[in-house]
């Protein structure tokens, strides 16, 4: 099936009612990406239309071309230019030439559907890609082939050629843009006509998302509790450069009429860039534009923000905007609109919210706005007082000027920037840790009083030199790779340790922790003194070793085990006695069925009874238990075992047993010699 039937085809399933015109363009869309599948199996493929409603669109082609002497093209000339205007939205090539061919003789030239071919613009301009479609209009991401640049191209939308209102319109917004010259207007490049005669206008192209994406995406974050602080800051920030733009356009005469969050651009470089003067209007001159009444206007799928004589985007529109008064329009409409702007920065949404345009209107004109602090209980006070008097039904009660608005905004951030900042300088200067704010360059930029305390050096003294002066020698090469790795990698320092040298000749040991900014180029840190607990850590360490040392030497076998029973460590003595290896007596248990244990008259020794299992379930202490315990090669051994419970701190938790005990074989042996040779004796008597 060529393009011609199969344009045919999914025109006759909308027109069936089987879909509807956002899939019908979408289906077409898809076919131009999918040329080898009939544009009807994709319908189906989608679950859009049933497999047996394709015969029944077949037939209805088949009559179709019956009429037209079986001519597709003179079928699709026979089609609503409604239908015609949004085929040709779809920028592919074949669909654009198979439109090109179908006649129409029922709109005058002036007014015709126009075929919008890319490659016919003109030679300067390279289409690349569509970057934004909406109202009359369409920007392409374009290279400039005279300059060697990327550009932002604007053109009327092609089912919007035959209007005269947006074409002149669209005009008109190239010449006031082209006029405004600050850093917060987009600049024009140039302006001319495609061969089509239709006018479009290049521009710089400034890449970024809009302030509507940037504050929903701020008060989700804010929602879910892992929002920023510094994304209000930077949000009320582009919010006052917003202000001063609109200041200097009124300081030109002219009126914006359409501010809302999806015409300012936040560029990916710090740019605040307000787009879309369509609806300009130019104080002290009439515009033929603006007529009684209100008619909603469609164009294809978008609506536009031109609503007939009420001029604006509704949600966003003063009350004289949507009462259709253009003679009450000056600029502290565009007042009402920046306040639009700061109320979805604070919320997330614009001021007014409906099912439909007309009942949006409705509540612009006859109701208060929700406060803000409505929608975010978190909404400062002052904020929403500004917020709500530059919405404020009554022009005259909203502020004057653009620049007295953003004045308001910048003088609370200016209160919460010194409230803070004295907040910061009282933790500061208060703490006994060691504060500081280094830069990259190797100096300290400000430190709190706690190093004068701790190092003795004035702050002067250690601001003048270079702070790897003030490391111990032996620690120099270690810090200065700390400070690389925290600079140049990005990677804060966790428990970084390093002795700093102080005014009497001593070292005092630092735990630091450190952030960089690259962006200031400063490193944020914090230091702890940890001298004495230093100096405890060896003496614990030499005391632990004289420990072992000791535990080592002893005769005594030692054993630990933890709270479930199990052998943790133990010393050489117990490795000789029990004829064990440390790896084969580790993580066996007490009731470890391995231990062949016998009371003094022989018989097998209860394991309920070990003495570090009573400990363990009584948490008392064992003396002197004596227990023969044979080895792996069979040899008995008897031992006499003292266990001492493990508590914590608490006094009350066992977590485990210290156990020794000593081999008594040789004394158990004596003593039997020694008994039996007393026996022995009396025997020797009694005959």
């Amino acid at each position: 099936m060529n393009t011609d039937l199969n344009l045919l085809f999914a025109v006759l399933t909308m027109q069936s009612g089987l879909i509807n015109s956002n899939q019908f363009i979408d289906a077409c869309m898809l076919w131009t990406a999918r040329r080898g599948t009939p544009l009807a199996d994709l319908l189906v493929e989608r679950g859009w239309i049933k497999s047996g409603d394709v015969s029944h669109i077949q037939y209805l082609i088949e009559r179709k071309l019956e009429r037209h002497g079986g001519d597709p093209k003179l079928s699709l000339a026979a089609l609503d230019n409604d239908i015609k205007r949004q085929l040709t939205s779809i920028d592919d090539e074949e669909i654009q030439r198979s439109l090109g061919h179908v006649p129409d003789s029922t709109v005058s030239p002036s007014a015709a559907v126009t075929v919008d071919v890319p490659s016919e613009k003109t030679e300067r301009y390279s289409l690349m890609s569509l970057h934004a479609t909406g109202g009359g209009g369409r920007i392409w991401l374009a290279h400039d082939t005279h300059l060697d640049r990327d550009v932002a191209l604007k053109e009327l939308r092609p089912e919007a050629g035959g209007d005269g209102a947006l074409w002149a319109r669209f005009q008109r917004e190239a010449r006031v843009t082209g006029q405004l010259e600050h850093p917060g207007i987009v600049p024009v490049y140039d302006y001319g006509k495609q061969s089509t005669n239709q006018p479009f206008y290049t521009m710089r192209f400034v890449k970024g998302r809009t302030l509507t994406e940037a504050a929903r995406e701020y008060q989700a974050n804010r929602a879910s509790g892992q929002a920023n602080p510094i994304e209000l800051i930077a949000l009320l920030n582009a919010f006052t450069t917003v202000c001063n733009t609109i200041a200097y356009a009124h300081s030109r005469g002219v009126i914006h009429r359409d501010l809302k969050g999806d015409n300012v651009i936040l560029g990916d470089f710090g740019e605040v860039v307000v787009l879309d003067w369509g609806l300009a209007k130019l104080v002290g001159q009439s515009d033929p534009f603006d007529h009684d009444g209100y008619e909603p206007r469609q164009i294809g799928r978008v609506e536009l923000t031109i609503q007939g004589q009420a001029v604006g985007t509704p949600g966003y529109m003063a009350p004289e905007q949507a009462a259709g008064r253009p003679d009450l329009i000056d600029r502290r409409t565009d007042i009402y609109g920046l306040g639009a702007i700061l109320y979805e920065i604070l919320t997330g949404q614009a001021p007014f919210a409906g099912s439909d345009t007309k009942e949006i209107m409705r509540k612009v004109r006859e109701e208060e706005p929700p406060p803000p602090s409505r929608v975010n209980p978190e909404v400062p006070e002052t904020l929403e007082k500004i917020c709500l008097k530059a919405i404020a039904k009554n022009p005259s009660v909203r502020y004057e000027r653009a620049a007295d608005l953003a004045h308001e905004v910048q003088l609370w951030q200016d209160l919460q920037r010194r409230k803070a900042e004295r907040e910061l300088d009282l933790f500061f200067n208060l703490s006994l840790d060691l504060f500081c704010v280094a830069g990259f360059d190797g100096y300290f930029k400000r430190l709190n009083p706690a190093w004068e305390q701790t190092l003795g050096y004035s702050i002067d003294e250690l601001l003048a030199r270079p702070y790897v002066d003030f490391v111990h020698p032996d620690d120099r090469e270690a810090t200065v790779a700390q400070q690389e790795r925290i600079a140049i990698a990005g990677r804060p320092a966790i428990s970084f340790r390093n002795r700093y040298h102080c005014k009497d000749g001593q070292y005092r040991w630092l735990s630091w922790m450190a952030t960089p900014f690259p962006e200031d180029q400063l490193i944020y840190a914090s230091a702890r003194d940890i001298t004495e607990a230093r100096l405890s850590e060896e003496r614990l360490r030499e005391s632990e070793l004289r420990y072992r040392s000791v535990v080592a030497s002893l005769d005594e076998g030692i054993v630990l085990l933890d709270a479930d029973g199990r052998f943790f460590g133990c010393n050489s003595s117990a490795e000789r006695i029990l004829g064990l290896s440390t790896d084969e007596i580790v993580d066996r248990t007490n009731v470890d069925p391995r231990w062949v244990a016998i009371s003094e008259d022989g018989s097998p020794f209860p394991q309920e009874d070990y003495p570090v299992t009573v400990t363990l379930r009584t948490g008392r202490p064992c003396s002197n238990v004596v227990m023969g315990i044979y080895k792996p090669d069979g040899t008995l051994n008897w031992v006499s075992i003292n266990s001492q419970p493990l508590i914590r701190a608490d006094a009350k938790t066992v977590y485990g047993v210290l156990a020794s005990f000593t081999d008594i074989t040789e004394l158990k042996h004596l003593k039997e010699q020694f008994r039996a040779l007393k026996q022995g004796k009396s025997a020797s008597q009694l005959t």
